[in-house]
């Protein structure tokens, strides 16, 4: 969520819809949890805040239904938090402009000081830039204790005011800012630091008089005013226009560079993993001393890429410097992985270094690497490398700056990846897909066949790739009915074929984790199809593709690896069901049928018991139908 409240209080959704709050001490209630997030507040304190010494009886039942009527709006799971110390309001990194401010602020101040005008210049704005009013919960009534903090951070945006005006003259940008100063100068008259700030950029200006004038007109209001004469600040400024101080002359204009935004755009119907995004921001978000790592592995099409762009705009603000995207290619079909060699040049490119080589002239990828750790120390970067192939490819392209955030996201583990946290991404829920398809279609054509989009999206197998694509076909052809959809996609043999549009298709993903495998990996693959589906033992397998129990296993866990396979007990295994389907037509193609035949004999022949439970007649080729029945017990997502 967004929470806003350096103007008038605000809650948008993660897709920009706002949320309405509710009565005045309600959101007074939110306002002093947003004001002291990460802090329980004692349901007296707030019952003080809210009604002081002139409480009614039913204070305490108002509160909890406040309370109540806040956690309903916000949505689930709560946001508000009750302890033995009181309620707190939970929110991940980046979710309340307060916070960003305050960051952006002591960034910029730390910049400035070190000389950094330009990087400073770009803090401070981006702090300014939140602000939506003049002042903090614009038109609510606060309690005295409240307006207290509101007023602090009012105080510090005057504070970052002056300190973005000082980066913008040490920048050569005087004639820029005129306008800007003396706007500023005519709402604060009194304000001698602007006074000067002022002077300075007319004499830079050429306009000497007109910075003297400015002086005679703050000595007069000042002894009009308050009864004072100038400070030294200001005295010493005239006196240095007076002598034409050859230190006065003004720097050459530098110009700003813009900081690299590369992010795709964000899926505006993006659903689910709430819990995954709340914990894939807090690592990002976290100081540590080496730089923040995330690795999102999952089956192709699961959603790995929307996930990690959605993830990467929640925590752009934490990276000011900027946000560097590249796609590594290593899972895309009909196109070859790209050399960390050519990644770090286009990477050294979009940072400034512009005579870095390209893919012509390529530079060796230690010496690469090395400059881009040198490049990036101490900047605010966030990196998302998306369909990398392996950990190899990955390795040159990390930063070590603490400062720096990465985000990887690939088919298979990148456990070699030191330092790195592992987010391993399953199906979504049934519930979850039915929602995303009714974001992409429209809930209204949803709920006119209720029945027929609940089929759809359980013969997509939670399967994000295959409901999007189900969605474009029913875009892109409006007199198609739901009802239409899932019938073709109930025929198996036809489901994946149906599974395509435009460039987007579910069997050329799974082409390529399938292409990836050696020979006995996807003889392995292509044999367990023949069971159809469900969770299958060790000793199984061993029997299905006539190998030893310990070959068995390592073949398994190889595709598991792969995301080919999931692991769903102690020496048990399950292939999702579009993976199933991919995997028997493969059989069909490059396995006779009396090879498939002998296969089914072996493992019907083995000690092998099926789970408890109904049995489900196995999927076999038609010259073996009139063998035994395999049974098997589906495992349940």
């Amino acid at each position: 969520m967004d929470f806003k409240i350096l103007g008038p209080i605000e809650v948008r959704t993660s897709l920009g819809r706002p949320i309405a709050l509710g009565r005045r001490k309600q959101r007074v209630l939110l306002a002093a949890l947003l004001l002291n997030t990460g802090k329980a507040i004692p349901s007296r304190r707030m019952l003080d805040w809210l009604w002081g010494e002139r409480a009614p009886a039913t204070a305490e039942s108002n509160l909890y239904t406040y309370i109540s009527a806040l956690r309903k709006v916000l949505g689930s799971p709560s946001r508000i938090e009750a302890g033995s110390n009181g309620y707190m309001l939970r929110v991940t990194p980046g979710e309340v402009d307060v916070t960003l401010f305050e960051d952006l602020a002591a960034q910029g101040q730390l910049a400035l000081s070190a000389g950094r005008h330009d990087v400073a210049l770009e803090r401070l704005t981006r702090a300014l830039c939140l602000w939506r009013g003049e002042s903090v919960l614009e038109e609510l009534p606060l309690p005295a204790p409240l307006r207290c903090e509101a007023a602090r951070l009012e105080r510090l945006r005057a504070t970052v005011v002056d300190a973005s005006l000082e980066a913008r003259l040490a920048l050569g940008q005087h004639g820029e800012m005129l306008a800007d100063l003396e706007a500023l100068t005519r709402r604060d008259p009194l304000n001698e630091r602007l006074r000067t700030q002022l002077m300075l950029a007319l004499y830079r200006s050429g306009r000497r008089a007109d910075a003297l004038t400015v002086y005679q007109s703050a000595r007069m209001t000042l002894a009009a005013e308050v009864g004072i004469d100038p400070g030294p600040d200001l005295v010493r400024m005239h006196q240095r226009i007076l002598a034409d101080d050859p230190a006065l002359t003004p720097p050459p204009a530098v110009a700003a560079r813009r900081a690299p935004a590369e992010l795709p755009i964000g899926a505006a119907a993006f659903t689910g993993w709430i819990a995954e995004v709340s914990r894939l921001c807090t690592k990002l978000s976290a100081v540590s001393g080496t730089a923040a790592i995330s690795a999102i592995t999952g089956a192709a099409g699961v959603g790995k890429s929307a996930l990690a762009v959605h993830v990467a705009h929640q925590v752009a603000g934490r990276f000011p410097d900027g946000r560097l995207y590249v796609d590594l290619h290593g899972s895309t079909p009909g196109v070859a992985p790209l050399h960390p060699a050519d990644v770090l040049a286009r990477l050294l490119r979009s940072l400034g270094d512009d005579a870095a080589a390209g893919p012509d002239g390529r530079l060796d990828v230690d010496e690469a690497a090395a400059r881009f750790r040198s490049l990036t120390d101490g900047r605010h970067l966030l990196f998302l490398l998306d369909n990398a192939r392996d950990a190899a490819q990955v390795r040159p392209l990390l930063p070590a700056s603490p400062t720096c955030g990465v985000l990887v996201t690939a088919r298979r583990m990148l456990t070699s990846l030191d330092g790195a946290a592992h987010l391993r991404l399953g199906v979504m829920t049934e519930e979850e897909t039915a929602t995303l398809l009714g974001r992409l279609i429209g809930e209204e054509r949803v709920a006119a066949e209720q029945r027929a989009a609940r089929a759809i999206v359980r013969l997509c197998a939670g399967l994000p790739l295959a409901v999007r694509i189900a969605a474009a076909r029913l875009i892109a052809r409006p007199g198609l009915s739901l009802h239409g959809l899932a019938e073709r996609l109930a025929v198996e043999e036809h489901r994946l074929s149906e599974l395509q549009a435009d460039d987007q298709a579910v069997r050329a993903y799974f082409m390529m984790s399938y292409r990836s495998l050696d020979t006995e990996s996807s003889r392995m693959f292509r044999l367990l199809s023949l069971l159809g589906g469900g969770a299958i033992s060790v000793t199984a397998a061993a029997a299905l593709a006539d190998r030893s129990e310990p070959r068995a296993g390592d073949l398994l866990d190889h595709l598991a690896e792969a995301q080919l396979l999931e692991v769903c007990g102690h020496d048990r295994y399950r292939m999702h069901d579009l993976l199933c389907l991919f995997a028997r037509e493969r059989a069909r193609e490059e396995d006779t049928e009396e090879d498939q035949a002998q296969a089914v004999r072996r493992a019907r022949r083995d000690v092998w018991t099926p789970p408890a439970g109904p049995p489900v007649q196995a999927a076999v080729p038609a010259a073996q139908a009139s063998a035994q029945p395999i049974t098997y017990m589906p495992v349940r997502s």
